[in-house]
């Protein structure tokens, strides 16, 4: 491996002199909570710079004189956010961005522009509404944005570059996907029988129109949540439900579109208290529903088709070992299709920015570890109106998440203490099998099982400094049976290591790992519109062995500013003859900063 360090090390002296200025100016411009009580306009925001070296070695090159074998590439960005409270009743808030390109100079590499934009606020006390920018989710059948795969119990070494993707792709807590519209909230309360409802509707435009024959595209739904009185104070029996809708429709009013697509999902979900007691918590819950899709050529309707899914199950929770077992049945029909809810964070035909092509034939290589753990380009928060591609390695069970169609079985779970306890761990299971074969009649099987365990050894040893130990694992296996040729044999392992030592306050020592094996052949189908399958390109055969390995420090100035410096390793061993292996190294080092 050839590397350059001497630019690159100037360059983290450069970042050094900026860490430092930055950091005073932070100190001196935040104002105090008193200052703010009589303000109307706030300014906050984020700045982050990150500089990376990355070199390509292995098998690959030997053949190839055209791969550049190192390169250095990073940038300096601001977000800056203006935050105004006109009145008591209304807020606005527009976020510009300011960015610049390693290596551009006088205005090279500069661009500006408006990252977010929104106003919200509250009418006659009552009604809560949001224009512009917002994020929405529903239900994982409805409205979701499922994880990403690649990942069991991440470690903390790779949580930086994480956040960077989620933050550039508007990922938030709780599943929410990034919307451009408005969106109204209100509640009720009740006295006798209901508790309280509260309702909320939304509608944002998710593609513009190009003028010609691709129609804008707009997605609409809304929610309707109620809760019960308690009907029996000894058991503590009660109730929450809810109605979901889902809308996506092409407005073929826009340009001089003749053609679009409708799809709707309608559900009803619960969660019945059974039993609420000091000890123990009893839950039966689950979601059903329907979905639809068609397809409109000139209003005439030239392709329909409808499906059901079915999930319900039961939840015990033992309140004082802090212990929670779940069971699920799960029925997802094989046409049942939710734009909403199967869209995927990881877009697998997305140009990788990292030598996205390899070899002497320079071919488009396969997204690996590597690439799932730092690579934004790969990343989208976009709604597709088909199921997107997948690689079987990482995720063939629920590839589109908990609303991945053609699936039945049953769904296992347990969880175990909290993040402050000196051991917090879960354990996952899936056991599906398809419902309507792809290509033979013949059925698949799979089996996932996930686990995963925080161990926090400093509280085991009275230390006052942090030492936690994070582990993660997945087995995944698929099989088919019938003759030769419909056959399926597929069985992967991935492992996450993970260990944060705190050498004094603030300042940790970061290692982490990832270790993928995936053998056997499967059959991935290739999906064209409404979801029908156009081909099956071959028999998949993985013979595969991917290894990351990370190590680094982190300093924490104060809570959302922090600086990390890391080394990272990818190795891979593809196919039988090895001679597409390829090996990435990484120097990278990051500052960020919440303000």
């Amino acid at each position: 491996m050839k590397y350059t360090l001497l630019p690159f090390l100037l360059s983290t002296v450069f970042l050094l002199m900026q860490v430092n200025f930055v950091t005073a100016q932070d100190g001196s411009a935040k104002a105090t909570e008193k200052e703010k009580e009589g303000k109307t306009i706030r300014f906050n925001g984020l700045g982050r710079t990150i500089l990376s070296q990355t070199g390509i070695d292995g098998n690959i090159l030997k053949s190839d004189s055209s791969t550049v074998e190192s390169f250095t590439d990073g940038e300096f960005l601001l977000d800056l956010a203006l935050n105004a409270t006109p009145n008591k009743t209304s807020e606005v808030q527009a976020i510009l961005r300011l960015r610049n390109e390693f290596g551009g100079f006088f205005g090279s590499g500069m661009s500006v522009e408006v990252r977010e934009l929104w106003a919200r606020g509250i009418i006659a006390d009552v009604l809560k509404y949001r224009v512009g920018d917002m994020d929405v989710a529903m239900t994982p059948y409805t409205l979701f944005n499922p994880d990403e795969e690649g990942s069991v119990n991440e470690a903390a070494i790779f949580a930086p570059q994480k956040e960077v993707i989620y933050y550039e792709q508007f990922y938030t807590d709780n599943n929410r996907r990034r919307l451009q519209g408005a969106k109204l909230d209100f509640g009720l309360d009740f006295t006798q029988g209901l508790e309280d409802a509260d309702f909320s509707g939304f509608i944002a435009r998710v593609r513009g129109t190009d003028f010609f024959t691709t129609p804008s595209r707009f997605i609409t739904g809304g929610q309707a949540k109620f809760s019960t009185a308690t009907f029996n104070d000894s058991l503590g029996l009660k109730a929450d439900f809810g109605l979901n809708l889902s809308h996506t429709f092409d407005d073929l009013q826009s340009g001089e579109a003749t053609a679009g697509i409708r799809n709707t999902v309608t559900t009803v979900d619960f969660d019945v208290t059974i039993l609420e007691k000091k000890n123990i918590a009893l839950h039966l819950l689950g979601e059903a529903g329907l979905s639809n899709l068609e397809f409109k050529d000139d209003s005439v309707s030239v392709f329909k088709e409808d499906d059901t899914f079915l999930e319900i199950g039961a939840k015990v929770h033992f309140k004082p070992q802090k212990l929670s077992i779940s069971a699920s049945f799960v029925d997802v029909g094989p046409d049942f299709f939710s734009i909403g809810a199967q869209s995927k964070r990881v877009d697998y035909n997305a140009n990788k920015s990292f030598y996205h092509r390899l070899g002497v034939d320079q071919a488009v290589r396969m997204p690996t570890l590597f690439d799932l753990s730092r690579d934004r380009a790969l990343y989208t928060f976009q709604l597709s109106d088909r199921l997107m591609a997948y690689d079987p390695r990482y995720s063939n069970t629920n590839p589109y998440g908990q609303a991945t169609p053609n699936r039945r079985g049953l769904r296992l779970g347990l969880e175990y203490g909290d993040e402050n306890d000196k051991i917090e761990a879960r354990l996952g299971a899936a056991l599906m099998d398809e419902i309507r074969g792809q290509g033979t009649f013949e059925l698949k099987s799979f089996t996932l099982i996930q686990a995963a365990a925080n161990l926090n050894i400093h509280q085991f040893a009275g230390w006052k400094n942090k030492l936690r130990l994070t582990l993660g694992y997945q087995y995944e296996q698929t099989s088919r049976g019938g003759v030769e040729i419909e056959q399926v044999e597929l069985t992967s392992n991935l492992i996450d290591l993970g260990l944060e030592a705190e050498l004094f306050p603030k300042f940790d020592l970061l290692f982490g790992a990832k270790l993928l094996t995936s053998e056997g052949t499967d059959y991935v189908p290739f999906i064209r519109e409404f979801n029908d399958v156009e081909d099956f390109p071959g028999l998949f055969v993985a013979d595969d062995t991917e290894s990351l390995l990370a190590a680094g420090i982190k300093y924490e100035f104060k809570e959302g500013i922090y600086l990390t410096l890391q080394y990272q390793s990818f190795n891979s061993e593809l196919g039988v003859d090895r001679t597409d292996d390829f090996d990435f190294n990484q120097v990278f080092v990051l500052y960020n900063m919440n303000f």
